[in-house]
């Protein structure tokens, strides 16, 4: 006679270790829609409406007079570069490989690339510019990428970061709070923290803080200039 066991009752522990799962399983497939261009631009425009002017605002001061000559390199370049209103034509790095056609598909030049390895040799950019990448990499990678952009710009050129921070007061700006919570990105840091992964031998950094969206988001605009 076949006998059947009864299917044992999950324990707590067991419960809560699959909700878990489960999840975070959840969070990568929405995670992975955002690798659509498309989508991607939709959720940046509705989550932190007002940023494209007050970044482009904000480069333009670092840019000065803009110079199509130079040699520009946007790391974690995304679908477009933010540098394109400019009239640039940075090449562009990122690791998603959709969001390297669709920058190529806009007649730019893009390759599939890790900010922790660039395939450029030393010395090869005048600037070299980073948008909202860093909360995505642990401390570790950040110091890799900040090695390697150090690596490929001229000595007379500077290294542009920008990422978002966690704001000052929760209470002040509750949906930026709550939004970088969620975010993506597994490491959103507070200002101070961001700033001690970016120091280096004979480096100077220029820092500004400020509101870029309508809902409050912060971010820290970060300049690095060698010594001369």
């Amino acid at each position: 006679m076949l006998t059947v066991e009864a299917k044992r009752p999950l324990s707590k522990g067991s419960l809560q270790a699959k909700r878990t799962i489960e999840r975070g399983n959840e969070r990568k497939f929405l995670w992975k829609i955002l690798e659509f261009p498309p989508i991607y631009r939709f959720v940046q425009k509705v989550l932190a409406p007002g940023t494209e002017k007050v970044l482009s605002r904000e480069i333009k001061s670092v840019l000065g007079v803009a110079n199509s000559r130079k040699r520009y390199l946007d790391v974690g370049c995304g679908p477009q570069s933010l540098l394109s209103s400019f009239h640039l034509a940075p090449v562009g790095v990122d690791r998603v490989h959709a969001y390297c056609r669709s920058f190529q598909k806009a007649g730019g030049r893009a390759v599939t690339a890790s900010a922790t390895r660039l395939p450029f040799q030393d010395r090869s950019f005048d600037m070299v510019w980073n948008f909202g990448m860093f909360h995505h990499l642990s401390d570790e990678m950040v110091g890799q990428a900040i090695t390697e952009m150090l690596r490929v710009v001229q000595p007379s050129g500077c290294v542009v970061v920008f990422d978002g921070v966690m704001p000052e007061s929760a209470w002040r700006h509750p949906f930026a709070w709550l939004a970088r919570k969620l975010d993506r990105g597994r490491y959103m840091r507070r200002q101070k923290a961001l700033e001690s992964l970016l120091v280096r031998d004979h480096q100077r950094w220029d820092i500004k803080r400020f509101t870029y969206s309508f809902w409050g988001h912060e971010g820290v605009l970060c300049v690095g200039r060698r010594h001369n």
